[in-house]
């Protein structure tokens, strides 16, 4: 690596750490959001099933 001066370092850790941050609560947002959509997925395949049969016995 470039040897660099220390308070170029420091700032350059900083923008890392927070580029990092930035990508872990995006990350959260969407394993959420994943999770949201497992679970209306699972409900609305119920209802489904349940107006299927509705309908055949009729």
């Amino acid at each position: 690596m470039v040897n660099l001066p220390p308070f170029v370092t420091v700032l350059y850790k900083a923008w890392l750490r927070a580029r990092l941050e930035r990508y872990m609560r995006a990350l959260d947002a969407i394993a959420a959001q994943r999770e949201n959509d497992f679970h209306a997925e699972r409900v609305l395949h119920k209802e489904v099933v349940l107006l299927r049969s509705k309908l055949h016995s009729l």
